[in-house]
């Protein structure tokens, strides 16, 4: 059955629409969340409090576990805007807007603007991407530079025009300044294969071996990791060479290796509400592989799945890599579903289990050994009243009935699921998430900073204490007057202590007694040369 023409002034402006729910609405009405928006943040503002836009420094100490660019685009951002999570998280909002246009663009010229429409919608609306559009984080500022760079090495394959391999060399330049060398490896992984597969071996050496383009990298990229190697010289060059091992490990997001096996899991849920599609793509890309584009975009899948465990195992923002090239395959077959039923199921489901999660919640405390995370589950069913039942609830009756109203486009029940998805997630979702893991540490800092407290952090890392609190912390074995951050379940009944602050089981105290029969904090001895700095 062959569509209906499309009507871009129609549908243009639903998309404006979901991209501005998805990426700028209620940016800077959550507080930032640990460990990742932490911690960049906690870096940018560490930079512009010194001055010193050369040393990423956390809570004191070198920190260069990511090149500067998204530090200094956060930096810009709150010299205008001030030390707000919008003034933090604009970067990124930006960044995923620009994303989105990148694929929009080059969609429409590759195929039409249905196609291009399409790509759009399922990259906007998407779980994750949502997620990363609006998180003080590199992620959307690094997946724009890498998705450009693999665009416009198609684009060379396409045209000839070398124009585009010093474009490719140039977003290259600007992915390593935000992310690293995987900003090298995924797209030179993905080019060798696709041609060397259409055997296009001299069009490979024209690609990296053009002199322009390693001239635009270096001068992109040489002048800060020379300069950082000159100031830092042996630490700058551990971390640059991941010899930093375990520390910074404990800054990351998980805290742990997925499993391999949980990576297609998680690619389905990234990919909510649209899951559905990326099954049907599964089985029917045969049918579409004689399309060089869809080659290259499979082959671009395939590459950043592979290379996940490796790149960055414990990050479920890395899923992101793998995208991009899903988004147009999938846009590819957005006019031939033609069962919208199996395409709500997955978002269906998902909506079923939030629902129903609240009432599963009293009996799964019990078996939870962790007294933080019970705390948060415990208090997190007070969010969970009429107004969030009844949301849901109208949703699942909406999505169970939508798929059955035949005269209502395709095209148009996958607008509405896009713009309820997105709504839901940031409208109600993330809020109450915010509200019980986060809003606790954010009022312990603005209590702090009111008060003028000096407060070591004891058993958690909160980098978005400091932030809050615009200040050092120490870390470290408490001693008696300490104002310590902790968490409920470190504090034991032989410790006297003053309550300044608690909530859902973070607590702002002052320690009038430390029994010295208990090594408290021992665990972290050491670890902790901030505390000393700040007793100095």
């Amino acid at each position: 059955m062959k569509p209906k023409p499309f009507s871009i002034s129609k549908y243009l402006p639903v998309l404006f629409l979901l991209v501005f729910l998805s990426f700028f609405a209620h940016l800077g009405d959550m507080p930032l969340f640990d460990n990742d928006e932490g911690v960049y943040s906690e870096v940018t503002r560490e930079m512009v409090a010194n001055q010193d836009f050369t040393a990423p420094l956390l809570n004191g100490m070198p920190f260069f576990h990511k090149p500067p660019l998204f530090y200094w685009a956060q930096a810009a951002s709150i010299k205008i805007l001030g030390l707000n999570e919008f003034g933090l998280r604009l970067p990124s909002a930006i960044a995923a807007l620009l994303w989105a246009a990148s694929i929009f663009l080059f969609t429409r010229r590759c195929y039409d603007t249905r196609t291009a429409w399409h790509a759009t919608l399922f990259m906007a609306g998407s779980l994750l991407v949502t997620i990363i559009g609006r998180s003080a984080t590199p992620e959307a500022l690094f997946n724009l530079f890498l998705t450009l760079t693999l665009l416009n090495i198609y684009r060379f394959y396409h045209t000839g025009n070398k124009r585009h391999i010093y474009w490719a060399f140039m977003f290259t330049a600007l992915g390593v300044l935000t992310k690293g060398s995987i900003a090298i490896l995924l797209p030179l992984a993905v080019s060798v294969i696709f041609f060397g597969i259409n055997k296009r071996w001299r069009h490979i050496m024209l690609l990296f071996c053009n002199p322009v383009g390693l001239l635009v990298f270096g001068l992109i990229v040489i002048p800060w990791y020379l300069g950082e190697f000159m100031l830092h010289g042996e630490a700058f060059l551990s971390d640059l060479l991941l010899l930093h091992g375990m520390q910074s490990r404990s800054y990351n997001f998980i805290g742990a290796t997925l499993p391999y096996y949980s990576f297609p899991v998680l690619i389905f849920l990234g990919l909510l509400p649209f899951s559905g599609l990326f099954i049907k793509g599964v089985f029917h890309i045969r049918k579409l592989l004689s399309d060089d584009l869809i080659k290259f975009m499979t082959i671009w899948f395939l590459t950043a799945f592979l290379l996940l465990p490796i790149i960055q195992p414990k990050s479920v923002f890395s899923m992101a890599y793998c995208f991009p090239p899903l988004f147009i395959i999938m846009a590819r077959f957005a006019d031939i579903q033609h069962h919208a039923v199996t395409l709500f199921i997955l978002p269906l489901l998902f909506i079923i289990i939030l629902f129903f999660a609240p009432y599963a919640a009293p009996y799964i405390t019990g078996s939870i050994d962790n007294e933080f995370a019970k705390y948060a589950v415990t208090d997190g069913i007070v969010y969970t009243d009429n107004f969030y039942r009844l949301t849901l609830g109208a949703l699942i009756l909406l999505l169970a009935i939508l798929p059955f109203i035949k005269p209502v486009p395709i095209t148009v029940k996958y607008t509405v699921l896009g713009l309820l998805f997105v709504s839901l997630i940031n409208f109600l979702i993330l809020p109450i998430m915010g509200d019980i893991l986060q809003q606790p540490i954010k009022s312990a800092a603005l209590l702090a900073k009111k008060e003028k407290y000096e407060v070591i952090t004891w058993g958690m890392r909160a980098p978005s204490f400091n932030v809050y609190a615009e200040m050092l912390t120490g870390e470290g074995a408490p001693e008696k007057g300490d104002t310590v951050l902790t968490k409920a379940d470190y504090l034991g009944s032989d410790v006297k202590y003053e309550t300044l602050f608690e909530k859902n089981g973070v607590m702002l105290v002052r320690f009038l007694q430390v029994p010295g029969a208990k090594p408290i904090g021992a665990q972290e001895r050491g670890s902790s040369s901030i505390a000393g700095g700040l007793r100095r």
